[in-house]
Formats: C-alpha cells, structure tokens, sequence
C-alpha cells in the first residue's frame, strides 16, 4: 500500500473526526436548562468535538470495524504530541479483538505506520502493535526502521517478541549498515534473543574500534551462551585488552551460568575454574565461588570446608555464608570444627552461619564462643545464641555474666536473656540461676526477669529488694518499678521503709511512685500508704513513707500529711513540708500558707513560698478572683525584692485586670522594677481585646516611669 500524500491524510483524517463527530450528536441534547435549548447545547458540543476533546467516546458509540480501519491509519499517520488519542485507541480495540480474517488488513495499516510521512509517536505507536500482532510480512519494515537511530530502539522493542527464525535474519541482515545507537540496539536486540547465528557478526563488532561497540558485543555473546558464543569469548580474552577485560568478565561468567542452566555442567565448571584466577576481580571471584557451590552435588560443603582451611581472604566469607544453607545435617558441626583456626571476623561470620541453621550442633558450637578472648568474637556468640538457644541456654549466659568483667557483655547479654525463647521454662531457669549468682550477675538476672514479665517475677524481685548488697537492691526496685501492681505495694513499701542505703531508696520511692499511679483509686492508694505510715517503726521508715503522700492526692493523704509538717522532729517537719510543696492540687494552699507565715525556720519558709507559686501558677490558665486573692497574700506575705521576683515571675502568666493592679504598683520599686515590668506587659497583652483602655493605661505607665 503506498503512503498517503499530505493533502490526503489531512481529508482521511478530517473524515474521521466527521464521523466521530457525527455519531456523538445524534445522541439526544438534554432537557431545556437555564434558558438554553437543545440546539444551543448541539453547537456547544461540536465546537468540543470540533476541538478534538475525544478522548472518551459516547456510551452508545458503535464498535469499530475493519472498514474503519484506512480512515483510523490515515488520522494516526498526523498525531502530535496534544492530538487527540481517540484514533490510536480505537486501532488498540481492533488489535485486541480482531479476528484472523481483519488481522491481516490491520497490519497492513500498522506497517503504513511505520513508513514517511507518519510522525514518530505514530510509528512507535505502529512498532508497540505489531510486537502484539506482527508477522513476517512487518519484518522489512522493522528492519529498515531498526537501522535508523531514532527508530531502531522502538523496531527491535517489536522485533524481540518474533519468534526464532525470521526476525533474527532480519537483525543480522540490518547490522552490518547500522551505525552509532542503532548498531548498538540491534546488537543488544541479538543477544537478547540468543541467537546463535549471529556468534560471528558479534565478534566482529567485539573488535571494532568503538568501545561501546565492542562492549555491547561481548555482552550480547555471553547472553548467547553457546560453545561458539564461548570460543569467541575465549579467543577474545586472550587478546587481553584492557578496556574491555570487565566486559569480558561478566560475559564469561554469564556464559557459563547459561551452560549450567542448560545442563553443561562439565563444561560451565571448567570456565568458573578459570574465571577464579587471582588476575580476576575480586567481585568476580565471589560470584564465581558461589557459582561453583551451587554446582557441586554437596551444594558446596567440601569446596566450602577446603577454601576454610585455605587462606584465600576473598573467598572465605562466601564458603562461611554458604553454610547457612547445606543440606548435610551434620554441616554445623563440621564447620564449627573449623573455628579455632579462623580470624576473630571470620569467626563473627561463621556463628552467624551457623546460628542460621539452628540446630543442636549449632548451639554447642556457638556457646563455647562465649568465653573467647575477642570482644566481637563474644557479642557474636551471644547474639547467635539468644537466636538458637533455649532454656538450657540460661545457665551458659549466667557463667559468662560471672566470669565476664565487661560491661558492654552484660548488656547483650541482658538483652539476649530477655528475648530468649522457652517461655515460662526460660523464666524458671532464670530463678535457678538468680539464686546461685551474686553482685553484678544477680543484679543483672534481676533486670532480665522483670524485662520478661513472667508471672512469678515480683514475689522473687520483692525478695531480691531486701538483700543488703545495694547493687542487688538498686535492680530490683528499678524493677518493680516497671512491674508493681497494686497487690505488691504493701510488701514494696515494707521494703521502702526498710532501706537504708541512699542510692537504694531513691530507686525503692520511684518504684512506690510509680506503683501507686497504678492504682485509679486514690483512697485505695491513700490507705495503703497511710498504713505503712502507722505501723512504720522508725524515723527514716516514717520519713521514706510521709514523700509518697503526694502521689495518693487525696484529703486523707492531705490530713497526714499537715500533721507531719507540725510534728516535733525536724527531720520529719522538713520531709513533710517538702511534701506539701509537692502537693498536685491547690487544696494544699491554706497548709502551705500557714507554714510560710508561722515557721521560723527561714529554709523552709522558702520552701513554702516556692510551693505556693507553683500552684498558684497552675491555676492561671483559669483566673479568679480566689486565684487574684492567693496573689495578693503571696505580695503582702513577701519577705524582700527575692519573694517579689518569685511572684513577679509567675503572675505574669494570669490574664486578669486584677492581677495587672496587683502588679502596677510594684514598678516604683527599684529592686523589682524589670521584673515588674515584663509581668505588667504580659498581663497588658493578654488581656487587651477584653480590656484595651486596662492594658493601654498600664503600658503608659510603664512609659511614664522611663
């Protein structure tokens, strides 16, 4: 069929759209809206036709045809980037569902495509179609167009999907005129298909001066794989030219995974045994090693074990990981054999292997690595064992926590104890072990057994809180702290008041502390400790109790707690007024109040101050007129320009007229003159859309005084 003229095309295309257009419009306008009728919407709709905006045709569009098929050819031939699509989808239809009889006229149009005057979208258009439908009649059009570098990567894209035979005469036929880009696809396009009649075309092109040439050609031989493909190869590598040894490499070594594939094992060993040279790269020997493994009946175990022996430093980390993976059961033990005469990195690799197995033997060759003298030889061992290892495992981690004296062992092995595996059996083996080790071992069971939250943890770490070794006693009530429900707090405070060591008490009041927040009710919580507190038998235990009482939070607590603070021993006035000051909520305030205004005892005077201000600025997010009312006492009680800097500090932050006239005075203070002025303007900002003339006037003030 001879291409189309300009003129032409233009009519054909012209003619499509008409029919297009015709057929949309016979659909029926929609009903009169908005003063417009049906003939107004009708010319509407073919200026949107007329726009080529056809990209989804009508519902009712009737199918296309084998008689559409010149007319949708003729209008694809023009298409430009912004053209509609519409004729390109309707060929895409007939490809699709085109009987045998209409697929022959169909690719008579497709290769019009693929000849002048047809743009290129249309021809790649043409080229991805007739890699769906093509047949040897496409093939001399393809062939030219794969010559031409613009077209030939969209060509060989049609031509790879042929099968053997046609297509592959025409590539070699087109190779010999193509150059640049062109030559290079067509090249590729053969070695893809793996034609073996082109092993001689390439290897003329693989001694082409071109690099890319050249390099495409090996590459195109290897994919080939034959024993031609690799005579070549060989003949080429012997020629040994620098810029293409890499080339030649992996063409090689895909040369001989095609022969193994194909069954040609003899033969595909025979070239990985040459590829494994020294002169080879070092990438290129591991994956010629590994390709070996592969190959042998053993899966690689003897190669693996003799390269283990050897001192081939490249190759032994790719037989170790290999163990991971062979079939022999006895494989841990035969490879763990080989680990005293390793390298401490190349026995971090092998526990690793070998823990990937996770058999018995696994385990006994990782746990007499526990001991080792390198560091990372022993995280290793610990890590590889926290992966295979069981209950038995437990008394192991427990013999190297006594021996080891490094810090950073214990921590992996905490960790590896805690997500041991065994479930209540491990927990039992961490009792045994708990009550056999001591220092820092125990301390360190301790946190394990907490960590795994076992159901028999808290009786035994309650127990473990009285041990007189401070160490032992900080683990456990760290413990507890993260454990301690509600049933355990009378027995954890028994231990609280019980402790005497410092460091220790601290960690027993975070446990309480924390304990307690776990109880949602506050009399619950009041209660338990409101006993301890009366049955408690000494000042410190008294003392230890009366800092809880804030954590209950409730008027009981309360009650207590302003008791302590009038009692006659200092020790416990002071605890018990530090603890007010703790107090979570303002009822605290009259106790507190009382105590800054009547105790003689300048400390805790302060102390009380310091608490009032704290809640005082709790409350300003909510001012009224009691909050305005606890400033004002707190302005009036002041002892010096310290206790007003205090105040200043906090009242700033309530958003209230009163306050700001509480404040405003103090700018005649020298003393507490900036300090009152930041107050003053933070007040005057917050409240100014409610009270601007308030805030204006403060402000003046504040000038007037510069």
């Amino acid at each position: 069929m001879k291409p189309q003229s300009g003129a032409r095309s233009e009519n054909v295309a012209a003619d499509v759209r008409r029919r297009i257009l015709l057929h949309n419009t016979r659909t029926s306008p929609p009903p009169h809206v908005g003063g417009y009728g049906g003939a107004a919407f009708l010319a509407g709709f073919v200026c949107l036709a007329l726009g080529l905006t056809l990209a989804q045709p009508a519902f009712s569009e009737p199918p296309t045809t084998e008689a559409d098929i010149p007319n949708l050819v003729a209008a694809a031939a023009t298409y430009q980037s912004g053209d509609s699509f519409e004729p390109f989808r309707r060929l895409e239809e007939l490809v699709r569902q085109s009987e045998p009889g209409a697929r022959k006229k169909l690719e008579t149009g497709l290769i019009q495509l693929l000849t002048p005057p047809s743009t290129f979208e249309a021809r790649r258009f043409a080229c991805k179609q007739l890699a769906i439908i093509g047949s040897i009649r496409a093939l001399p059009a393809l062939g030219k167009l794969s010559r031409d570098d613009e077209t030939a990567g969209i060509a060989c894209l049609a031509l790879t999907t042929y099968p053997p035979g046609d297509a592959d005469r025409v590539l070699r036929t087109a190779l010999p005129a193509a150059h640049g880009q062109s030559r290079i696809q067509i090249i590729n396009t053969l070695g893809d298909r793996r034609d073996a009649k082109a092993v001689r075309l390439l290897v003329k092109a693989a001694r082409e001066p071109d690099q890319a040439v050249a390099e495409a050609a090996i590459g195109s031989l290897g994919k080939i794989g034959s024993r031609s493909a690799w005579k070549a190869i060989a003949s080429l590598r012997e020629r040994s030219d620098p810029a293409l040894r890499t080339a030649l490499a992996n063409a090689t070594l895909r040369c001989a995974a095609n022969m193994a594939a194909s069954g040609d094992l003899k033969r595909a060993e025979a070239i990985y045994q040459d590829l494994l040279s020294d002169s080879s790269p070092p990438y290129l020997r591991r994956g010629v090693f590994l390709a070996l493994l592969r190959l042998d009946p053993d899966r690689g175990e003897q190669r693996a074990l003799a390269m283990l022996r050897g001192s081939d430093a490249e190759l032994k980390p790719v037989a170790i990981a290999a163990v991971a993976s062979l079939p022999a059961n006895d494989a841990s033990q035969k490879f763990a054999a080989e680990m005293d005469h390793l390298q401490p990195q190349e026995q971090i690799w092998l526990i690793d292997s070998v823990a990937s197995r996770g058999d018995a033997p696994a385990r006994a060759a990782i746990q007499n690595c526990l001991a080792a003298s390198d560091a990372g030889v022993r995280r290793a061992a610990i890590d590889g064992l926290a992966r295979v290892g069981d209950a038995s495992s437990v008394a192991l981690f427990s013999q190297a926590l006594a021996t080891s004296k490094d810090a950073e062992d214990a921590r992996a092995i905490e960790s590896a104890l805690v997500g041991l595996g065994g479930g209540a059996e491990t927990d039992h083996a961490v009792l045994a072990e708990l009550k056999k080790s001591e220092g820092r071992a125990r301390a360190v069971l301790i946190a394990v057994l907490a960590r795994r939250e076992g159901a028999e943890a808290n009786p035994v770490l309650l127990e473990e809180a009285g041990e007189s070794d401070p160490t032992v006693a900080k683990a456990a009530f760290r413990a507890l702290g993260k454990t301690a429900k509600g049933d355990d707090l009378p027995a954890l405070l028994e231990k609280l008041a019980n402790q005497r060591d410092p460091d220790a008490l601290s960690e027993a009041r975070n446990a309480a502390t924390h304990a307690l927040a776990r109880i949602e009710d506050s009399s619950r919580r009041s209660s338990v400790v409101r006993d301890s507190l009366e049955h408690a038998s000494s000042k410190e235990a008294r003392i230890s109790l009366i800092t809880l009482l804030p954590a209950c939070g409730e008027a009981a607590s309360l009650t207590t707690l302003e008791t302590a603070a009038a009692d006659s021993d200092p020790a416990i006035r002071d605890t018990a007024v530090r603890a007010l000051a703790d107090w979570p909520n303002a009822s605290a305030w009259d106790a507190l109040a009382g105590v800054a205004a009547q105790t003689d005892n300048e400390s805790l005077r302060g102390v009380a101050l310091r608490g009032l201000v704290r809640l005082a600025g709790e409350q300003n997010a909510h001012p009224d007129a009691k909050l305005v009312e606890h400033y004002r006492q707190l302005l009036s009680d002041a002892h010096g320009d310290g206790d007003l800097k205090l105040v200043l500090g906090t009242i700033g932050g309530a958003a209230s007229p009163e306050a700001l006239q509480l404040t405003l005075p103090l700018l005649a203070n020298a003393g507490v003159r900036a300090e009152a002025e930041v107050a003053v303007k933070k007040i005057a900002e917050s409240i100014k859309a409610d009270h601007p003339q308030a805030a204006q006037e403060a402000l003046q003030q504040i000038q007037a005084k510069q």
